[in-house]
């Protein structure tokens, strides 16, 4: 009967290896999972920060919020611009607005309206 020493020492190297491989690889893949979580955070984060602008609010935080009101109208809208900005996140929200115009030319103001379907309610 032959010797298989070696070659079983040899079988344990490659298992060990090839373990080591795939643990690298997953170590990878949770830090870069974690590294997406937390720009997704920063992101979510931005965008609050210019809806609670876009509200009307006072945002006092760690971005850098800008808002830009564009003077003229475009087709009877006004164009409002929030940007919320820190490090590499960017976020960029815009809203249009009816301006007094447009609204007299509709014929009343916004949120007016006549309905006569079942499911209406009058008061």
């Amino acid at each position: 009967m032959k010797n298989s020493r070696g070659f079983c020492l040899v079988q344990e190297l490659v298992c060990f290896c090839l373990t080591a491989l795939l643990l690298a690889s997953a170590v990878q893949c949770f830090y870069r999972s974690s590294w997406l979580l937390q720009q997704s955070r920063e992101q979510q984060q931005a965008a609050l920060a210019s809806w609670q602008v876009l509200a009307g609010e006072e945002y006092s935080g760690r971005f850098v919020v800008t808002q830009k009101l564009e003077a003229g109208s475009i087709d009877g809208l006004t164009m409002q611009e929030v940007q919320a900005v820190y490090g590499k996140v960017k976020v960029k929200l815009i809203r249009a607005m009816p301006t007094a115009e447009r609204l007299s030319v509709a014929g009343g103001a916004a949120g007016t309206a006549v309905g006569g379907g079942a499911g209406d309610a009058r008061f």
